[in-house]
């Protein structure tokens, strides 16, 4: 029997991010990043939306603004961006 072919994913992050999410995972589940992040787009493409709770309240409110403005956004080609968060928002919550 073969093994299933795999793909790699390069991430690029700030080093603080990503220190600060390897010693949460280590910390927390003893795990890596990677199963973390596997885990993550399982949900995703398995489930309907983005298949997992994002945070607290007020970032799960801003992630779940930002994912309808991009579905509005994705039918509206070539129209004015609409306003409300950005992905950069996201970020710097």
């Amino acid at each position: 029997m073969s093994k299933p072919k795999q793909k790699q994913l390069t991430i690029r992050m700030n080093a603080d991010l990503y220190a600060r999410a390897q010693k949460k995972c280590s910390a927390s589940f003893g795990i890596g990043l990677s199963p973390l992040i596997k885990v993550f787009l399982k949900a995703f493409v398995s489930q309907g939306g983005v298949g997992f709770y994002i945070g607290d309240e007020d970032l799960c409110k801003m992630f779940t603004r930002w994912l309808r403005k991009k579905s509005f956004e994705k039918f509206r080609k070539g129209c004015a961006p609409l306003p409300g968060p950005r992905l950069k928002d996201l970020y710097d919550l």
